[in-house]
């Protein structure tokens, strides 16, 4: 069981740890991109992107909305290029910091289940002696 626990553990790891890259490197992306034709290009395709048929389960109204608020995000890019390449020399290290947090509270809770399987699990060896005793 313990192993179990630990494996799960690891994969949730590698999975928050892929995740807080990823959105590193989408804000370096933003970063780099914003005030440039990348950006304009951006929001002028998320803009006029159709709609594929796979989504016609959603609500189109909530599609409409999802997709004029990626446009105005690109649209902001381009806005805000001045403060985006400032606020990338405390965004970056705050995701890490994100990031080592979250795997702390993971190690921590991990640690606790392990102790929890430890204490609860029966013991083979004194079911057997507490039975022999009584018999004696």
């Amino acid at each position: 069981m313990k192993a179990v626990l630990w494996s799960i553990t690891v994969v949730l790891a590698l999975f928050w740890s892929g995740a807080i890259a990823l959105a590193h490197s989408l804000a370096s992306w933003a970063a780099t991109a914003a005030g440039t034709a990348d950006a304009q290009t951006l929001a002028a395709i998320l803009r006029d992107w159709p709609l594929p048929a796979w989504l016609a389960w959603a609500d189109p109204a909530m599609l409409e909305s999802l997709r004029m608020a990626l446009s105005a995000i690109g649209a902001g890019l381009v806005l805000g290029q001045p403060w985006v390449a400032t606020a990338m020399a405390w965004i970056g290290p705050a995701l890490w910091l994100v990031w080592a947090l979250g795997l702390a509270l993971l190690v921590v809770l991990a640690s606790i289940a392990h102790l929890l399987i430890h204490r609860l699990a029966p013991r083979p060896g004194l079911a057997h002696a507490g039975a022999g005793a009584a018999n004696h």
